[in-house]
């Protein structure tokens, strides 16, 4: 016999409560004086026996209803054998590990694996255990294919031979978009019937869950009901970390740029239990005597910091003090910056405002790896400067030429020939136009469509840009609603080109056997075009209708002047961003990557993924990229995202619509089983019923005869002799 409900069966020592009042003496409680008793001494009454029970009977029968009314409500069962054995249907579980590099930390990986560990030692042999690793990226390295497995041991052991090789990387946190993609493979294994037996499915979660792992991108996920999360997070046994990230710093176009001018940003986190700090230069394996830095950074706070002079030996940062030494190190790439020359065709004019050159001497051109110098060139001068430059002994690279027309049958063909070879031709309309015949032929010979024609347009009070391409590389950065509006830009004169009988002007596909396209990248708010673009060969080809000075627009004097002309000079984005510094998992552009090789510091060749875009190097440090006769150092740095360790709570989950949960162990689903069972067996059996019915039976016939007993004793006078207080 086994009791649903042990705990009650304690009532049964109220049992003790009949006994002690039975066992209670009862003592005269009224005095009466008598004067003739003053003289005498009191003396207590004398005891001739001690205290007894009295009424076994009655005593016998309120302590038997007491212990089958406690009897009853314990619930008692008859014991089968066959509860002993449980045979329980396999589940399905999916183990999902954060490979991030926050994880690199040694207290945390050896807790995760030690909780994977646990997870499989609690399963039954029947259980069918899938395995996922995630970082930015998910990857699967057990899938959970019930159709090809006949022995789900088996494949435990897998997963355990997996868990054991497994070890972190170095990219960033993803953990909500791992989670949505398991839950999406096991909800469509699920409809399609390959779970077998019950389709619910369970996935553990096994991360450090920082503040940065990117769990908001679970917001608004229909997390499926029949998915139930368990969420088990491994700490560092030291929290807190801090960061060093060296601040972009703005090109001014010098030949040397300027080392004193960096600036280092040093954050630490909110629950760092330090804040001394200290940064030096490190050179090959030692660190430079002499070339370090101490600061003070309260939890918390960030710290913006010049950076300590760089000695010239020296290749990299690092900060120590803090909990984790993994993101401690910043590695400073040396930039080769290329020095290229951009040339403005022209006369000069009286006022210098109404130069071209002018506004575009003033405007920050050059980046961290292109140093662009603007050269004023007289048009008598243009076809010798161009020859030489093509030449292979010319020093600089001539990148760019700005022009206005008229033209020159030879000039339009040296400019057209330039472009093809990857140089960016631009020609401005700035002026209105003295003579029309001749600046027409210009353009129909140096963009090579006969049909061209070119007018004066007539504005009554001023233009406005409108029909923006905001596909195109040029207004790509405006493509945010935020930055969009060009109603400031005014223009005040312009020319109207028609392109006659050539192809569509928004048709951006050439073919390689027929006739380059112009593309209509900007249009005026009357229809004419503003900025017209003509690939040619390895370069392009430019034409505006309007100048930027202030009698032509309000152009040259608007903040999108320069990111327009930025696009305008490399439409790729190639020189716009440093291409030094990159993130571990971020995709390094390059033409082929088959033909790229990849060393580090050291010089050895490194293995680099491949994909369609460039080539990922997947671990931090100073790498050398060699793409042809052209080489560039570049950085690869801990994702920031990895740095930021602060533990978030784990019902953030419950805020997303997650129900959380634990994989119970094989031993605890056992006894949940049996225990279902035995709540069914009593359920069935009801004994508590016959027992109550049994105690308050009892009750009854313990009234019945107490009230006898109190009858028969009242009417019999009292044999005890009376004492006297």
């Amino acid at each position: 016999m086994g009791l649903l409900a042990p705990l009650y069966a304690l009532a049964a020592l109220a049992i003790v409560g009949p006994i002690i009042f039975h066992l209670i003496k009862r003592q005269p409680q009224g005095q009466q004086p008598f004067s003739s008793l003053m003289f005498l001494s009191p003396s207590p009454p004398r005891l001739t026996r001690r205290s007894r029970l009295d009424n076994i009977l009655l005593l016998i029968l309120r302590a038997l209803a007491i212990g089958l009314i406690a009897f009853a409500f314990a619930r008692p069962f008859f014991r089968q054998e066959s509860f002993l054995n449980q045979n329980l249907e396999g589940r399905n579980i999916a183990l999902l590990i954060d490979t991030s590099a926050s994880m690199q930390r040694t207290d945390v990986w050896s807790a995760a694996k030690a909780q994977a560990d646990k997870l499989l030692d609690s399963l039954s042999p029947a259980d069918r255990v899938a395995l996922y690793a995630v970082s930015d990226q998910l990857l699967t390295l057990v899938p959970l294919d019930t159709e090809n497995v006949a022995d789900p041991a088996s494949q435990q052991q897998a997963v355990r031979a997996a868990v054991a090789e497994m070890k972190p990387g170095w990219r960033g946190s993803q953990v909500a978009n791992g989670l949505k993609s398991v839950a999406d493979q096991l909800q469509a294994a699920a409809i399609a019937g390959k779970l077998g037996g019950d389709a619910s499915a369970e996935l553990v979660l096994i991360s450090d869950l920082h503040v940065n792992c990117g769990v908001e991108a679970l917001q608004g996920y229909p997390w499926p009901e029949s998915i139930r999360l368990d969420v088990r997070q491994v700490r560092a046994a030291l929290p807190g970390n801090a960061r060093a990230s060296l601040m972009a710093t703005d090109a001014d176009g010098s030949d040397e740029e300027d080392k004193s001018a960096m600036k280092l940003r040093v954050e630490n986190n909110s629950d760092s239990l330090t804040q001394a700090l200290e940064l030096k230069w490190v050179a090959g394996a030692t660190a430079v005597p002499g070339a370090a830095t101490t600061l003070q950074v309260p939890p918390g706070q960030v710290r913006v910091i010049p950076a300590p002079a760089q000695p010239a030996n020296a290749n990299r940062l690092e900060l120590t003090g803090d909990s984790w030494s993994g993101d401690n190190t910043l590695y400073v790439a040396e930039p080769v910056r290329t020095r290229e020359r951009i040339l403005c065709v022209g006369v000069s004019t009286s006022r210098k405002e109404d130069d071209l050159a002018y506004f575009i001497e003033k405007a920050p051109l050059s980046t961290a790896v292109v140093n662009r110098a603007i050269e004023r060139l007289p048009l008598s001068e243009l076809g010798t400067t161009l020859s030489a430059a093509a030449s292979p002994a010319a020093v600089e690279v001539l990148r760019a030429v700005i022009v206005e027309p008229p033209l020159s049958a030879t000039d339009a063909q040296a400019l057209r020939t330039f472009a093809g070879d990857g140089g960016c031709v631009i020609v401005c309309l700035a002026k209105p136009l003295a003579d029309n015949t001749a600046v027409q032929t210009s353009l129909q010979a140096l963009f090579g469509t006969p049909q061209m024609q070119v007018t004066e347009a007539r504005t009554k009070d001023f233009a406005l840009l409108s029909d923006i391409d905001f596909l195109h590389p040029v207004f790509s950065p405006f493509a945010d609603p935020r930055f969009n509006d060009f109603s400031k830009i005014r223009f005040w004169s312009h020319r109207r080109v028609a392109l006659g009988s050539l192809k569509a002007a928004e048709d951006s596909t050439i073919a390689a056997n027929e006739s380059p396209s112009i593309r209509r990248v900007a249009s005026l708010d009357d229809g004419s075009p503003w900025l017209l673009h003509q690939p040619l060969g390895a370069g392009n080809l430019w034409l505006m209708t309007s100048g930027w000075q202030p009698t032509a627009s309000q152009l040259g004097l608007s903040s999108k002047f320069v990111p327009i002309l930025l696009g305008i000079l490399d439409p790729t984005g190639k020189s716009l961003s440093a291409q030094l510094v990159y993130a571990v998992g971020d995709v390094i552009p390059v033409s082929d990557p088959s033909t790229v090789q990849v060393s580090d510091a050291a010089g050895l060749i490194v293995e680099v993924e491949s994909t369609s875009d460039g080539l990922q190097i997947e671990a931090p440090g100073l790498y050398t990229v060699r793409e042809g006769q052209a080489s560039k150092q570049i950085a690869v740095q801990v994702p920031t995202s990895e740095s930021q360790l602060t533990p978030l709570d784990v019902d953030v989950f419950e805020q997303f619509g997650i129900e959380l949960g634990k994989v119970k162990s094989n031993a605890e689903r056992i006894q949940s089983a049996r225990q279902l069972q035995v709540t069914e067996l009593e359920r069935q059996q009801r004994i508590w019923q016959w027992l109550l019915l049994a105690g308050l039976g009892v009750l009854a016939i313990e009234t019945i005869l107490a009230g006898w007993l109190t009858r028969r004793t009242a009417g019999i006078p009292s044999a005890q002799p009376q004492t006297v207080g």
